[in-house]
């Protein structure tokens, strides 16, 4: 009798606890699914929410939906220490000790996400820029709140931490509309520098996608002759185009004119 009822008193202890925590354990399954879910929603509803407007840039989107995003899933991992009955003010202060500790040892990581933060606030550059930073060019693709994506020409996706972005030099690329070009031509030393420069400059403004010319003439002296530059506006969007074009009409120009300048010598 003794051993019977110390079994059905081990069964009832065993059915309470079962009945108790598995009842805790089961909310807490669901309100890890709601809270997940819940967190992708407000995500996908924020960005929605930005995409409609024209004056809201993508990169302040992302930004606010992940915290957004984080905001619920840190509420849904209360809620479920709370159903466990844990309370949270002892956590929070145990968290609060913890993040101290770990903020310390994360100084570097922290200081990419302020950067990150500093970035996404002043807007210095956005998705879809094309920035060079670091040694690297290419085109932005993702600004997250430690690092940033690039790809560069070579098709190659490049991270790098925020805090490289903030605290270092950044040209951006695409910002303005209109782009110099540096256009340089070797010439012979007997070469008529006057009538060249005048020709080189009639030959560039025939270009109906030069914007203006800033300046032609001799940049430098060297054995073999000089070197004629000229510094050339045009559409950045125009810009390779350009130069391929005007480095060949120049060249076609100049075997041209060697014939010529040679008879003329010669007579």
């Amino acid at each position: 009798m003794n051993l019977e009822a110390q079994w059905n008193g081990a069964a009832g202890v065993l059915v309470a606890i079962i009945t108790t925590y598995g009842l805790r354990v089961v909310g807490a399954i669901v309100i890890l699914i709601a809270g997940w879910m819940s967190a992708r929603f407000v995500y996908a509803a924020i960005v929605r929410l930005c995409e409609q407007s024209s004056h809201v840039d993508r990169t302040i989107a992302v930004f606010l939906a992940n915290g957004a995003r984080y905001a619920v899933l840190i509420f849904t991992f209360v809620a479920v220490l709370t159903t466990f009955g844990i309370a949270t003010t002892s956590f929070v202060a145990v968290l609060g000790a913890i993040s101290i500790a770990i903020g310390l040892a994360l100084q570097g990581t922290l200081s990419n996400l302020a950067a990150g933060m500093m970035l996404v606030l002043f807007r210095v550059f956005r998705i879809g820029d094309r920035i060079e930073a670091g040694g690297v060019i290419g085109v932005t693709r993702v600004i997250n709140l430690f690092y940033t994506e690039i790809d560069t020409d070579e098709n190659l996706r490049v991270v790098i931490p925020n805090g490289k972005l903030w605290g270092e030099i950044v040209r951006i690329h695409n910002r303005n509309g209109t782009l110099r070009l540096e256009l340089k031509y070797q010439r012979p030393a007997n070469d008529d520098v006057g009538a060249t420069i005048t020709r080189l400059k009639e030959l560039i403004l025939s270009d109906h996608r030069v914007l203006r010319v800033d300046a032609v003439g001799v940049e430098a002296l060297n054995d073999d002759g000089y070197v004629l530059a000229a510094q050339v506006w045009v559409n950045r969007d125009q810009s390779t185009e350009a130069q391929f074009d005007l480095n060949r009409a120049v060249k076609e120009e100049f075997e041209r004119r060697a014939p010529a300048a040679v008879e003329r010598r010669a007579g």
